[in-house]
């Protein structure tokens, strides 16, 4: 079993292609979402953990929405994001959406929201933060990043080894860490003078 986070699909939103630059009409979100549909069953096994988070689908009516829903491969859950409204949070999710999560997954200490926070418990040692909602427009810290689908190659979901090796990658420090360590540099200045 693998877990795997994803976001930001939109099923149903022919306009989010205009918006974030996916190679699809606007107009009608069909070819749209059967290429986001093979991306994920490419990458994501029955048996397999998604956490959703957030902004699953926008604009679909609940028979085709749930249609989507049950084509998609894996034991599937959902953080919510701001277009995830009643139809698609009443989905058969593996358990209760929520707002927030504190985890551990595989080892690895994880807060999940859909939307990108300056400060969680545990950024200033080694709790990765992953979120949405910015469609691939911030860059990832060392301890935080967009899994959302346009911030991947593919539009795929992310394997949580992926996003561990992404976060390793990065040398942007977390902002929290940053102004914590320049005010230490400030006093450590002021004393020495």
């Amino acid at each position: 079993m693998t877990t795997f986070l994803t976001a930001d699909q939109h099923f149903g939103h022919a306009q989010i292609s205009r918006l974030c630059g996916r190679p699809f009409d606007d107009r009608d979100p069909s070819p749209m979402n059967e290429a986001l549909i093979a991306a994920w069953n490419a990458r994501i096994r029955p048996g397999d953990d998604v956490w959703h988070v957030g902004d699953f689908a926008m604009r679909l009516k609940p028979g085709p929405l749930r249609e989507i829903f049950d084509r998609l491969h894996g034991n599937k859950r959902l953080i919510r994001g701001n277009h995830d409204h009643r139809d698609t949070q009443d989905l058969p999710w593996a358990e209760p959406p929520r707002d927030l999560l504190e985890t551990t997954i595989e080892g690895q200490r994880l807060v999940l929201c859909h939307y990108p926070m300056r400060a969680w418990r545990g950024s200033m040692s080694s709790t990765i933060h992953a979120y949405g909602h910015v469609h691939g427009l911030m860059e990832p810290t060392r301890l935080s990043l967009d899994v959302g689908v346009d911030a991947w190659p593919g539009l795929e979901p992310a394997s949580l080894a992926q996003v561990i090796a992404r976060v390793e990658r990065s040398e942007l420090e977390p902002e929290e860490q940053r102004l914590v360590r320049e005010r230490r540099e400030r006093r450590e200045r002021r004393e020495r003078a």
